[in-house]
């Protein structure tokens, strides 16, 4: 149980979310972590979970990293059934609403909630509309709760990464089949990992310097698709 401050990550059962928090948890970071297996759009199970392990302390930061991995699978979307379309898309929005939700309970003031997500909107894939969809509101949601939270000195932003590099964080690809993304260009900066620089940006984004930077989206692409 957590008596002082910490990290919570929030998605940590794979991908990039399981790539953050090794690498929080292996230099040494007070962190704590939601159950992989946890439905996170059950707010009463994610409170239940979060009083389990906060206890009567609070979170420094919050690293929300999850979406559903049913939206990486490519398909028209004319071919989509309702249920389909419900957890492909709609799931991940409810999770990320629960999830900010009840972490606003357990965050100190001063926080910093960090939510990383792929850069799919910025080109839009044709066979991942449900992924596009979610993405892009969960990035809106964002916005709108950096400026309710504000009061609170609480600051809620956005990291967008490649989209092989949010499936898979530092693992190989192996039998993971990552759908393809339309190229806007090369990267401008030599390769490196994805990880290393999503964890700085998170490093930078809990400094006191930072604490006028809120409701943005910050890229970490390496100069790929240079979002405005």
């Amino acid at each position: 149980m957590a008596s002082s401050a910490s990290t919570l990550v929030i998605g940590s059962g794979s991908g990039i979310g399981s790539s953050i928090a090794q690498r929080l948890r292996s230099r040494g970071d007070s962190m704590i972590e939601l159950p992989p297996t946890l439905d996170l759009t059950n707010a009463e199970a994610v409170g239940e979970s979060l009083r389990s392990l906060v206890g009567s302390g609070t979170v420094d930061r919050v690293v929300l990293a999850a979406i559903d991995p049913s939206a990486f699978r490519s398909a028209p979307i004319i071919s989509l059934a309702e249920a389909e379309w419900d957890q492909a898309a709609e799931y991940s929005m409810r999770a990320a609403f629960v999830s900010l939700q009840q972490a606003y309970a357990v965050l100190a003031d001063g926080g910093r909630v960090i939510l990383i997500l792929p850069t799919v909107v910025a080109t839009g894939v044709a066979g991942l509309v449900p992924l596009c969809t979610a993405v892009e509101t969960i990035r809106v949601m964002a916005k709108a709760v950096a400026r309710r939270w504000g009061t609170r000195s609480i600051t809620v932003n956005t990291i967008e990464v490649e989209l092989a590099a949010f499936m898979l964080g530092d693992n190989d690809a192996g039998e993971t089949e990552v759908p393809v993304v339309p190229v806007l260009g090369q990267p401008a900066l030599p390769p490196a990992s994805a990880v290393d620089d999503v964890i700085g940006l998170i490093d930078m984004l809990a400094t006191p310097a930072a604490g006028a930077i809120t409701g943005t989206l910050l890229v970490a692409d390496r100069g790929t698709v240079m979002q405005p």
